[in-house]
């Protein structure tokens, strides 16, 4: 819902309009043309492979208003500006202005980032409406499309912010006006762009001085680089460190759930998460702590998180196929959420062997080879019985087991020879296997996740999803 017209976007926006009435109202905005819908902007971004621009007169003719772009053609209604994504942030920016009475949280980190927005977003939701960005809509185009679907109706709206290099972060909140901020946690995600955590961290961090007057920092308080913060900026801690004020008393995963004790000036609540791993209790943690800030009680926050079930798929979701079960991770991979699956992997029983087929992680820079070969001298650790790395990187995961001593491994290129090592009956598809699939998006594991459940004739269970 945006309700402005096009002579305040164009001013908001620092544009040129022409060939179309500066009273024009504009009910949405939208980048993709298949999708245009009756009296919205389109925005014309340029893309890897091609230029929103080509499709304007496609846009134009399926009921866009206008369109907001570089160099327009002849004719056609648009806002000229020199960088359409910027313009896009400063737009939702403006739009935002025009809510001061909706909260706003902004939600970090190297990991647990969706898990701890959908957690809040629920928590928030008990009691008034909430807007959440849309599965990991977190960057300069994801972010501003999500306010840019605010209104008046709404109190609360949760957002989660990614990044790649310093500066983004400021960007991004200096675009939503955020009351609330919550890091996760710093680790190794996209290390590529940094020198090391101490330089990430500082671009994480980047979220704390632009929270609005009045605003509270939650921070991990057994994160280093976190717990030096948390004594400049107002706010709650959670974790396990002693002084942490949202504690982390007890965690107990089985292939059901996770169960959770958190602990607050001597109050201690219980709760069921249906999804897996230890590490969902810090997110858990995080978001009750969010909810505090933004006034909830510490016991009815954690009253409304009980159950929670993630929206996202891909993520730590337990399958059942006959006998076997499969942790499906497929959805990305860095050095800390694979520690946390692999831990997740030896903390659950199975009949039959332990299996970790893991793709290569991506966007990691100089810091590529060590974190592989961290990996891999973990695996034994967790029990597991037969390795099967996929990607050219992932074969550092494949040489740091071996030199801690595993002896069944094997490395592929490609997730189509997974499934055809597995139906060739080397890993015994009729067995009670517990198989634990993790990597980066990019390397596709989500292809044998697909092929499987066909294999096995689209008969399956989920018994739990990650939060």
């Amino acid at each position: 819902m945006l309700g402005m017209n096009l002579g305040r976007i164009t001013e908001a926006v620092r544009g040129k309009l022409a060939n179309v009435s500066r009273e024009s109202k504009v009910s949405g905005v939208s980048i993709d043309s298949r999708r245009i819908r009756p009296r919205e902007l389109f925005v014309a971004l340029a893309g890897e492979h091609t230029d929103g621009r080509q499709y304007l007169k496609a846009a134009i003719a399926a009921g866009a208003v206008a369109g907001l772009c570089r160099r327009p053609p002849r004719g056609i209604p648009a806002i000229k500006v020199d960088n359409p994504r910027r313009a896009l942030g400063d737009l939702a920016a403006a739009y935002r202005r025009r809510f001061p009475k909706i909260t706003l949280t902004a939600v970090t980190g190297s990991s647990g980032k969706t898990a701890t927005k959908e957690m809040l977003a629920d928590i928030l939701a008990s009691r008034e409406r909430v807007l959440e960005s849309q599965g990991n809509f977190n960057n300069d185009i994801g972010l501003p499309l999500t306010l840019i679907r605010m209104n008046s109706r709404q109190r609360q709206v949760v957002l989660e912010m990614g990044m790649n290099a310093p500066g983004e972060i400021r960007r991004l909140a200096r675009i939503a006006g955020p009351q609330v901020g919550i890091i996760t946690n710093i680790g190794d995600a996209h290390l590529g762009g940094f020198k090391n955590r101490r330089a990430l961290a500082k671009a994480k961090a980047e979220l704390l001085p632009e929270l609005l007057p009045g605003g509270a920092a939650i921070l991990n308080a057994d994160d280093p680089f976190l717990a030096r913060l948390a004594s400049r900026y107002p706010g709650l801690t959670f974790g396990t460190a002693s002084g942490a004020d949202i504690k982390v008393v007890d965690v107990r995963v089985s292939d059901r759930g996770t169960r959770v004790r958190l602990g607050f000036r001597g109050r201690i609540e219980t709760l069921g998460l249906s999804c897996l791993g230890s590490h969902q209790a810090w997110n858990a943690a995080a978001a009750v702590g969010g909810a505090m800030a933004m006034g909830m009680d510490f016991v009815p926050a954690c009253r409304a998180l009980d159950g929670f079930s993630s929206r996202t798929s891909m993520r730590l979701e337990m399958l059942r196929l006959g006998s076997l079960r499969i942790i499906n991770d497929a959805y990305n991979s860095s050095p800390q959420s694979a520690a946390a699956a692999l831990k997740l992997l030896g903390q659950l029983s199975t009949r039959g062997d332990k299996i970790f087929i893991a793709g290569s992680m991506l966007e990691l820079g100089n810091f590529t080879k060590r974190a592989h070969l961290d990996l891999g001298r973990q695996i034994l650790l967790a029990g597991v019985d037969k390795l099967i790395t996929v990607g050219e990187e992932a074969g550092g995961i494949a040489v740091g087991a071996r030199r801690a001593g595993m002896k069944w491994i094997r490395r592929l290129d490609s997730a189509d020879e997974v499934l055809a090592l597995y139906l060739s009956r080397v890993l015994s598809p009729s067995s009670a296997d517990l198989i634990l699939v993790k990597g980066s998006r990019a390397i596709g594991l989500e292809r044998f996740i697909a092929a499987m459940k066909k294999a096995y004739g689209n008969r399956h269970d989920v018994l739990s999803v990650e939060c």
